[in-house]
């Protein structure tokens, strides 16, 4: 600041009414008149703080002041007091100070000193606030924002809205630190390699122009899980929950949005989906992968800004997110299963999400270092990976290194599975630049070994390449008959009316690999493919033989049910619903 600066701030100072002592707090100086006399008199307005700077969004609007103080247990909070505040109720800007700690008079009349005194402040100090981490471009300059430091060429201070207190981002220890940790220990095995890859890869989603979306590993407890989501988490912040960079699934949709944003551009690991509720669950799913928040309106019935983000979430659970949601009686969607996909956790090898044993011959004793380590030294793999993509990456190249990575689609893979692949893609390419950048000591194709495994789990998960919507109205047609076959389904030709059906969905007719069922259309849309398109779930069936359509292209054909009677139209379901695989 120069001298004529601080001359003026020194004059300034001299005429207010207003004196921040560093101990006692904010004093003011009240003249009231008695009688003749006037007598003045100094009010403590609040404890101590500092106005930091004067704070506005990249686009020179949402000016406020930046305030730090101390709460009655010595730590410290920064909050921006916006200029709109000043102009609102004083009551209401002194109970959120409060609440944060700072003490503050609660004599009425008083409260509106302290709305005068932060508006006749002038901090020429200025800084520009982002709504989240990650890449912006602030005055033409592309950075990347964390809310301890700023990567790239910037000359300007840049702050994270929402990330100024309690940030999830740290680091203790060095590179090297944290090579000769987590990243040497988690070598060798698929899953951990896959997951430290993952963390890598939310900075290349901006880059690349890609959509946010996830990993569910699941699978049986103390199976490690949960120490590979916190050996991901190392390359941002502490490998731990509470503290740490982890967070819980118990959480509400829209809590899970003001996290989202946070933690843009970087991973967002939540461990034990159990503990949620599936409607939240659900919910959560679409709005953590698809990037954009509720939309809210202000007190003043104004629609405000939804907050946005871009995050690959890393999940765990004991149970697949398909279940998950079924547990509120939720039919999984496909593009749930799409954003969020769920990947066995066992490695099958009998050491859980390990290959090995690991070099002291015990999987838990290899879980219990990594945990250590990812505790001990954190937060320096990922700030340092940005910065060798600003020096050294090419998006051109990095979407080459996805395209190579989609030989390994499945044949007849329809455009879900790819863009499900691409993911994995994401992370292989995330790894393998991390091993030539010298970040990740590991071999060359380590992380597209790794990708390709996991990818190659997921898919034998699935069951299959098909579109989601055609498997799972396949099985749904299929468990139908499979409950129905015989007690709903009429033999046609009978005669007997001991035989008949109640409730009926249709006939049955033939035996073996000839039998054959016939549902009216009614029953077909209303019963049988209920929540599903019954035209495309038809559709479906037919192009894997389960279902022979009409010579005129339609789906459903006359069909003579009894002698004698005219034809009825009919859905004409074959064996082949029973033998063959729905995935082709």
């Amino acid at each position: 600041m120069s001298a004529e600066a601080i001359r003026k701030l020194v004059a300034a100072a001299e005429e207010s009414p207003y004196y921040m002592d560093p101990t006692k707090g904010l004093i003011a100086t009240i003249t009231t008149a008695k009688g003749d006399d006037e007598v003045s008199e100094h009010i403590k307005i609040s404890g101590p703080f500092d106005v930091l700077n004067r704070v506005r969004n990249a686009n020179g609007e949402g000016w406020a002041r930046l305030l730090r103080f101390r709460d009655a247990d010595g730590r410290y909070h920064t909050y921006p007091v916006s200029d709109a505040a000043l102009h609102g109720d004083a009551k209401a800007l002194c109970a959120e100070l409060a609440s944060r700690g700072l003490e503050i008079t609660t004599v009425s009349k008083y409260r509106t000193h302290l709305i005068h005194y932060l508006n006749q402040d002038d901090n020429p100090d200025r800084a520009t606030e982002v709504p989240t981490t990650g890449w912006h471009e602030v005055r033409d300059e592309k950075i990347f924002v964390l809310p301890e430091q700023i990567i790239g060429a910037s000359k300007q201070k840049v702050i994270v809205r929402g990330a100024l207190e309690n940030s999830p981002f740290e680091a203790q220890g060095t590179l090297a630190d944290w090579k000769a940790g987590v990243g040497s220990l988690v070598a060798g095995h698929v899953r951990a390699v896959f997951e430290v890859s993952a963390a890598l890869s939310a900075p290349l989603l901006s880059l690349l122009g890609m959509e946010g979306g996830g990993f569910h590993f699941y699978g049986r407890s103390s199976m490690g899980k949960t120490t590979l989501v916190k050996a991901a988490a190392s390359v941002w912040g502490k490998g731990g929950s509470d503290p740490g960079f982890v967070r819980s699934w118990r959480s509400t949709a829209n809590h899970l949005e003001a996290v989202a944003a946070i933690h843009t551009d970087t991973i967002l690991p939540l461990d034990e989906l159990g503990v949620v509720e599936a409607k939240e669950a659900a919910s959560a799913v679409y709005s953590l992968a698809s990037g954009v928040g509720k939309g809210r309106a202000s007190r003043e019935g104004y629609a405000r800004r939804s907050l946005t983000w871009r995050v690959i979430i890393l999940s765990t659970g004991e149970v697949r997110l398909t279940d998950k949601l079924l547990e509120d009686r939720r039919k999984p969607r496909v593009g749930q299963q799409v954003r969020l996909v769920d990947i066995p956790a066992d490695s099958k090898h009998g050491f859980g999400v390990f290959d090995t044993a690991g070099a002291d011959g015990s999987s838990q004793i290899l879980a219990d270092k990594i945990r250590a380590a990812a505790q001990t030294h954190y937060g320096t793999a990922g700030p340092e990976f940005v910065r060798k993509l600003i020096a050294d990456g090419d998006a051109v190249t990095i979407r080459q290194m996805i395209e190579l990575f989609r030989h390994n689609a499945p044949k007849n893979a329809d455009s879900q599975v790819l863009r499900v692949l691409d993911r994995f893609g994401l992370a292989a390419a995330a790894g393998e630049l991390a091993i030539q950048f010298g970040i990740m000591p590991w071999p060359i194709g380590a992380a597209i070994e790794a990708a390709k495994a996991c990818f190659d789990a997921w898919f034998a998960d699935r069951g299959g390449a098909g579109a989601g919507e055609d498997m799972a109205a396949i099985s749904q047609v299929r468990l139908f008959i499979e409950r129905h076959g015989e007690a709903r389904f009429e033999p046609i030709g009978t005669s007997n009316d001991a035989l008949a059906i109640r409730d009926r969905a249709g006939w049955r007719r033939g035996d073996g690999d000839a039998r054959e069922w016939l549902i009216p259309p009614e029953t077909w849309k209303a019963e049988v493919c209920a929540g599903h398109n019954g035209t495309e779930a038809a559709k479906a069936l037919a192009e894997r033989g389960m279902l022979r359509p009409d010579s005129d292209g339609s789906y459903s054909r006359p069909e003579r049910i009894q002698r004698g009677q005219k034809p009825t139209r009919v859905y004409v379901v074959t064996m082949k619903i029973m033998t063959e695989e729905s995935n082709k």
